[in-house]
């Protein structure tokens, strides 16, 4: 089906974002290669081309990816862009008739459905429903068919078969509903088709019903001559690609009265050589696959209106092997968000960033590139719009994200300055007005290389016993010996860069004298960050008091 998802009409109430398609939308085109082995080796099958960037990727090819490829003809996207269906004819000696699913975004292939009535599909459309319209220009009877296939469970259902239905190839859908499908015509030597040159037949997705809309004949004109490839308008106008080198490459035909116009020619020093398929772009012009061009490896050109000015839009011996499939499908970039916590860190503490703010105008996941260092490379890439990192070393950057949809569209976004301070704060010169626990004040002082927090702890020495490395309470069945430390309190105090003090009131709980014996005060910094310095410790001690 030649058409473009976000355009239609009878898709807006599935797709609410066609709503805001506009003719400047950017858009990429997607072309399935007939040939998927060349020279012995697997070749590019899916390919998709973006007219913004002049990018020409491989998007599927038989590998990696899946081995399901033969000959393909023809593919369509879902409704929401996030599938593409390729159909794809097989052997031509067998009933091997198949049409494969393929993910946009990693190129893997999946089976849709198989044999059955598929014995040669040479043209797929998807309605706004989802469902397949495939077309076979062989059919399992021997009369060519319209098949409708559910995508979820691959049943097939026949709509159509015989009747006006000749040599068709192309086949796209109106936007009332109904079907309309390309016949070829009768081909030398092999098939010979009441409508010699070729026609235009609607036929309706509900019973079946075939109607001639246009032919080479008159009243309708004489520009048809062997069509392959059919498009339909938001509109509801029609658009063929004459395979035959006449001298009419592109043609419109009316849907209500069948008239014939030419859109573009195809003269001897025309760029066209084999036409395939057109589609229409949001602005109105029109892309076509062509078989051979000069390379013959063929390629995309564009038809501009109403001029029919033709120019070649993507060429490439690599990549291009005589393309008939295409799908144009509107593709607005993803907007991209970076957020993350903290901002200011210590060497070693994970940072988290969020990019879940990151919204595709679809509504199609995104994939996450992760340049969390800042020196412009992108190091990790996945499906989640979550990361975290820890810094080693003491560094200034700006973490970067890079937001990617199915269809290759790209946004990057920032989220200012991350700082990571992995210096550990200096407690220096750390003193005592006295070390005599008397009950009287003492006052703690020291110099500190930044600003922070600085925490004095007094503790009491107390007999224990070493259990499992560690000193507790002397108990039964415990013989070495060891001092354990009992905190008597702790002060904080936030202070700035340079000489500071702590004062200790040098009394216990409630006032209380501290009991004789020995003690320590310890003193250790921590930044901003929470870098924490070197501990420094003083023994003090409590003498024994006439109270």
């Amino acid at each position: 089906m030649r058409r473009i998802p976000i355009l239609l009409l009878v898709a807006l109430a599935i797709c609410p974002a066609a709503a805001q398609a506009a003719a400047d939308d950017p858009w990429v085109a997607y072309v399935a290669n007939r040939v998927v082995t060349k020279q012995g080796r697997p070749a590019a099958v899916i390919l998709r081309a973006d007219p913004a960037s002049g990018a020409l990727v491989v998007v599927s090819g038989n590998g990696p990816q899946g081995s399901l490829f033969v000959r393909p003809y023809d593919l369509a996207a879902s409704p929401r862009g996030d599938a593409l269906y390729v159909a794809d004819m097989g052997e031509f000696e067998a009933a091997d008739g198949r049409v494969i699913r393929v993910d946009p975004a990693t190129g893997t292939q999946s089976l849709v459905a198989s044999g059955g009535r598929l014995v040669d599909p040479s043209g797929i459309a998807v309605a706004a429903d989802g469902m397949l319209y495939v077309l076979d220009n062989v059919g399992a009877a021997g009369d060519p068919e319209v098949l409708r296939v559910n995508p979820s469970t691959g049943a097939q259902a026949v709509v159509t078969s015989g009747d006006e239905l000749c040599y068709p190839f192309g086949i796209a859908i109106e936007p009332a509903g109904s079907l309309v499908v390309t016949d070829s015509g009768s081909v030398s030597g092999g098939v010979d088709c009441e409508n010699d040159a070729g026609a235009v037949v609607r036929v309706n997705a509900a019973t079946g019903g075939q109607t001639i809309v246009s032919k080479r004949a008159e009243p309708w004109g004489l520009l048809i001559e062997k069509p392959f490839g059919v498009a339909v308008g938001p509109g509801g106008e029609i658009l063929l690609a004459n395979e035959a080198a006449t001298a009419d490459a592109v043609i419109a035909v009316n849907p209500q009265t069948g008239l014939q116009s030419v859109v573009s020619p195809n003269f001897a020093d025309d760029v066209f050589n084999v036409p395939q398929r057109p589609a229409l772009l949001p602005d109105g012009n029109v892309v076509v696959t062509d078989y051979l061009l000069d390379d013959q490896e063929g390629g995309l050109v564009h038809v501009a209106r109403p001029s029919g000015a033709q120019t070649v839009l993507r060429q490439s011996r690599q990549l291009f092997n005589n393309p008939l499939g295409l799908e144009v499908i509107v593709n607005r970039p993803p907007t991209a968000a970076l957020s993350f916590a903290p901002v200011r860190v210590r060497g070693g503490q994970p940072v988290s960033f969020d990019a879940s703010g990151s919204r595709d105008p679809e509504g199609l996941g995104l994939r996450y590139e992760w340049d969390l260092d800042g020196n412009g490379d992108f190091e990790s890439a996945g499906a989640q719009p979550r990361a975290s990192l820890a810094f080693s070393s003491s560094t200034t950057v700006t973490p970067r994200v890079r937001v990617t949809d199915p269809h290759g569209a790209q946004r990057t976004a920032s989220a200012g300055t991350l700082a990571v301070d992995a210096i550990r704060p200096v407690l220096s010169a750390f003193g005592a007005s006295s070390r005599r626990l008397d009950g009287r004040p003492i006052r703690f002082g020291f110099r500190l290389s930044e600003p922070g927090r600085v925490k004095l702890t007094i503790s009491r020495a107390l007999p224990g016993r070493r259990a499992r490395g560690r000193c507790v309470k002397p108990r039964r069945g415990l013989r070495r010996r060891c001092t354990r430390w009992q905190r008597v309190t702790a002060i904080s105090r936030k202070v700035q860069a340079g000489p500071g003090t702590i004062r200790f009131r040098g009394r216990g709980k409630r006032g209380r004298l501290l009991a004789p014996g020995r003690y320590r005060a310890r003193a250790q910094a921590t930044d901003e960050v929470g870098n924490m310095s070197r501990v420094h410790t003083l023994r003090l001690s409590a003498p024994r008091l006439v109270r």
